[in-house]
Order: C-alpha cells, then structure tokens, then sequence
C-alpha cells in the first residue's frame, strides 16, 4: 500500500470515530452551577468570550463592553477605566470560552459568578456547559443604559433564575437534551435560530420538579414567567449539548472533521478533531438578513460573532434549515433556498445522524460532520444560522452567513503539514 493510500485509509477510518461519536453521545442537562465550580481553571479574575483567541485591543465593542460590564459586576474593578487598565496589564485574564470547556452566545461573556447549564454526554463523560439565555434585550438608548440592563440580569439570573433550574435538574435526575432536540425538529425547530418547539418541550420537562422544589414562591414565579415567554431559552441548553458532543470528537488522530465553529465579531475559528486545540482562523465574515426596526443599518451592526456555531458543527442549525420552513420569513430566504443549503451541506459531511431526522425532506438524517477536505475541494463553507448584534450591543436582527474559506485551507495545510511526514519512508 502507497503511503498516500494509507494515509487517505488512516483518515477515513478516523472520521468514521468521530461520525460515530456524534451519533451515539447521549446527552443529558444534570446541573445549573456559578462558572466558578463548573469549569476547569476557571478563576475569580478570568473573563470569558466567544469566539477563538483575541487581543483586547482587537475585540469588537459588543465584547469590549461586556468584558468591562463583567468586571465592574464580579468587583474587579471599580471604574471602566481601572477595568480597563487591570485587563491590559494582565490582571484581568480573557480567554475563550471553547478553552474552558464553555460556549457563550453573542459575545459570550462568562464570569466567575455566571450560572451555567451543564450538560454531560453519557456516551463519553465530557462535559459542555453554557451560559443561561440573557433575554430579549434588544439595543437599549445609551451604553450606559444597556450596560445597566445587563448587570441586572446578570444578577437575576444568578441569584433567582440559576437556582431554581439547578433544583428542578438536579430533582428530575438529568434531562434528555437528545430527545427534545430530535423532537423539535419534527416541529419546525432548526435547533439554532429557531427553538419555540424545544423550549416548550424544555418548559415541559422542567415544570414538574420546579413546583416540587422547595423554592421561594416568588422566584419560583418570576422564573417560570420568565421561561414561559423564552422562546430562545433551550439554545442555552442545546449549546451546552453540542459542546459536550463535539469536545468527545475531539483529538482524533487523522481525523479531519472540524470540531469548533465561532466568531467574535471580528475573526471566525474552527477547531479540527486531528488536530487539537489549534485554532485556524480569518475575518469574520458579515451577517445576511433582517433587522428588526428600520431605525437601524447595516453601520449599526457587528460581523459574525458568537459560540452558537456549535449547532452547525454537531450538524444542526444551518445543516437541517429545512426543517424550519417558518425561519425562513426572519432571515430573508425560502424554502427552496433552505433546501437547496441543507443539500449543499452535504456534500461537505461524512455522513448523516440518524437520530435527528427532516420531516420535510422525506425524513432524511441530518448531515454531519463537516470535513475540511470536502470544504476545500468544493469551496461550499458551513452555512451559519445566527442573530445580528448592535455595534454598542443588543440583538437587532437575524439571518444567515459563511464561514470564511481560508480557515479550512489554513487547516487542511496544517493537517497534511502534520501527518504528511509521518507516512513518508
């Protein structure tokens, strides 16, 4: 056998691991805890953000504010201008939430007091976690304003929110993420952009133990207010899911099936199982859709950002958008459009996941595990279901973009630069 023949035999054997790592993971939402206990070497003067690796003085301002908004609310500072010192000097650490075993959406910002749901894959034991859906707020009059709004719910959400969900969890003795999400998809949820139906189903499953719990009446009552009205709430959920999913795929040998898609408003990372933890990176790229009051622009708005791409990479999302047909009014498309994308995904993933099935494609599995190869030979790049956030922060829009092409060539050189040299005699 030649060594390129073996070599082409080594990966597709990987892939098929890692394929089959995303069919059979099981995951189960079994906990809500502060950041602090649930991620590994997190500590009280770490920040975290969506997206791969960047320096402050790179960060879109979305970031910026929530990292200085996250300092002010742990006590890191006292003022935007010490926050600021602290974190050019190096007193206030930033990092990925990817890194820590977390995701993040929109700007992902994740501190020490965060409540994070936390999501096991019983398949494999990694664990995912993600930080609980802030709500609705959309851009609000001032910076000072929004920045106000989000230290509230911050605070809300761990000392009100974030309680109730952890004894109501812990009560039921873990929640099938995997269920929910196959479910909702037979009712119009895509699992990124649209989650009316895994919310509902969420709700379902949450409210029996949450009026078991032993709660005070009025947290009790102003977190299933809260839920009820949450039409997002489960991507929180269904994001802790995927991470666990795709960090088992992970560090394959071989393999070359991307196992992070993210975006922090300015770059766009993936992450590939063969090789590790390296980020390969480019521009993000602008977001395609709607905005949601014509008061805003597109000089208004920040390119791609958040960890949500996690959806896409475990193969939902963009991946099976037709299974959304109604999502199609929000980001400016149609159903053949969503069908015809769905299609393309395909010829960019080794295989399909017969769990998660599209009802208006003939039941069709949903495509899975994209490989860089296939991107490379093709020039199709992931399609990413996401929202549109205001330059000075808050969602004002939906829609749909790309990942960039030059990450899949910079890690198909790296992957060939890598184990090339080990088939050679």
């Amino acid at each position: 056998m030649n060594n390129r023949a073996e070599l082409r035999s080594l990966i597709e054997t990987a892939n098929q691991t890692v394929l089959k790592t995303f069919q059979d993971s099981r995951p189960v939402w079994f906990d809500v805890r502060p950041a602090i206990e649930a991620l590994p070497g997190m500590t009280r003067d770490t920040i975290l953000h969506a997206g791969p690796p960047i320096e402050w003085s790179r960060m879109c301002e979305p970031q910026r504010s929530g990292v200085i908004c996250a300092a002010l609310f742990e006590g890191l500072a006292d003022s935007e201008s010490e926050a600021v010192a602290k974190i050019e000097a190096g007193d206030i650490c930033l990092a990925p939430c990817h890194e820590h075993g977390a995701v993040g959406g929109m700007a992902g910002i994740t501190s020490a007091s965060s409540a994070l749901a936390m999501v096991r894959d019983e398949a494999s034991g990694a664990v995912g976690c993600s930080q609980l859906y802030q709500g609705p707020r959309g851009q609000l009059r001032s910076r000072d304003d929004y920045d106000r709004e989000a230290a509230r719910q911050w605070r809300w959400l761990a000392e009100v929110l974030g309680p109730v969900l952890q004894a109501a969890v812990r009560a039921s003795g873990g929640i099938d993420v995997k269920h929910i999400t196959a479910k909702a998809l037979q009712m119009g949820d895509e699992c990124h952009n649209r989650n009316s139906a895994a919310s509902a189903l969420l709700l379902m499953e949450i409210l029996p133990w949450a009026l078991r719990a032993r709660m005070d009446p009025a947290s009790l009552r102003d977190s299933l207010a809260y839920l009820t009205g949450a039409e997002q709430f489960s991507l929180c959920v269904s994001m802790a899911a995927a991470k666990a999913t795709a960090d088992a795929a992970s560090g394959v040998p071989h393999s070359t099936i991307v196992t992070t898609l993210s975006r922090n408003g300015t770059d766009f990372g993936i992450r590939v199982s063969g090789l590790g933890d390296t980020w390969f990176t480019a521009p993000a790229n602008e977001v395609d859709g709607l905005l949601f009051s014509a008061e805003w622009n597109a000089d208004d708005t920040v390119p791609d950002m958040g960890d949500s791409a996690i959806m896409e990479t475990v193969g939902l999302g963009g991946h099976v958008q037709a299974a959304a047909p109604v999502l199609q009014q929000f980001v400016g498309g149609s159903f053949q459009r969503a069908v015809q994308l769905t299609e393309e995904m395909r010829q960019i993933t080794v295989g399909a996941l017969q769990d998660y099935r599209i009802p208006n494609l003939d039941f069709a599995p949903a495509p899975a595990a994209t490989d860089i190869r296939h991107v490379v030979r093709t020039g199709t790049t992931p399609i990413i279901d996401t929202a549109i956030a205001h330059r000075k922060g808050g969602v004002i829009g939906a829609g749909q973009t790309r990942a960039p092409l030059d990450c899949f060539k910079k890690a198909l050189r790296a992957f060939f630069d890598t184990y090339v040299p080990a088939t050679e005699p």
